[in-house]
């Protein structure tokens, strides 16, 4: 098994396990997307793709395939989903206005996170910062929970929209569901604030970013 293991360290890093994976969810995603007024289909694709994220992350760890690029691609993966999810709400619901401000949320506190993370030096953008809050949302129980609820409350939202769909049962329970995991998202949003103020922080602070701005300035 050992041997195994190394063999697969050895790998290219685009052909890592778990950046195959990422692949995987970007083309269930798009074909989700692709199928967006075909509630079925859509259902079932996106969260295929979303499922599989937690799998990319446990194959990373299991055979020693963490890597930047592999960071990256999971988290643009993850944000241009949950943006593309929030679009289609947006159409559906023919509400832009309220949908559209959480898209913005999501990329923009993310990537002010992630690049905190570089100027702050640390080996993950959950490093930076030294905040309570986000220490806690990013202890691995936390965030699977969160990330799991806040995305099971946007795909709810969608089975929402199409009445006569599901089974009765199902459309009886949905504004239910709705409503149990709307607290999460609102919570959720709340991090991503959290987040962007954090991030600004670590930036004023951070040497790594003073010192590179004056080598540009020379």
């Amino acid at each position: 098994r050992g041997r195994r293991l190394k063999a697969m360290e050895s790998l290219p890093v685009l052909l890592y396990v778990p950046n195959v994976v990422g692949y995987a969810r970007i083309v269930l995603c798009g074909i989700a997307l692709f199928n967006y007024d075909d509630p079925v289909r859509f259902v079932i694709y996106y969260f295929s793709s979303f499922l599989l994220d937690a799998a990319d992350g446990y194959m990373a760890r299991l055979l020693n395939q963490s890597s930047g690029f592999g960071a990256l691609l999971d988290m643009i993966t993850d944000r241009c989903a949950t943006g593309a999810l929030l679009a289609v709400l947006a159409r559906l619901y023919r509400m832009p206005a309220v949908f559209l401000p959480f898209l913005f949320l999501d990329g923009l506190s993310h990537w002010a996170q992630m690049f905190a993370g570089i100027c702050d030096q640390t080996a993950s953008h959950k490093d930076a910062g030294r905040s309570r809050l986000l220490r806690l949302y990013y202890w691995r129980p936390v965030l699977t929970f969160m990330c799991l609820f806040n995305e099971l409350f946007l795909v709810l939202l969608y089975m929402q929209r199409f009445e006569g769909v599901w089974r009765a049962s199902v459309e009886v329970a949905l504004p239910l569901l709705v409503k149990t995991t709307f607290p999460v998202f609102a919570i959720k949003q709340l991090v991503n604030v959290k987040q962007i103020i954090s991030a600004h922080g670590v930036l004023v602070d951070s040497k790594t970013w003073s010192s590179q701005t004056r080598k540009g300035e020379k």
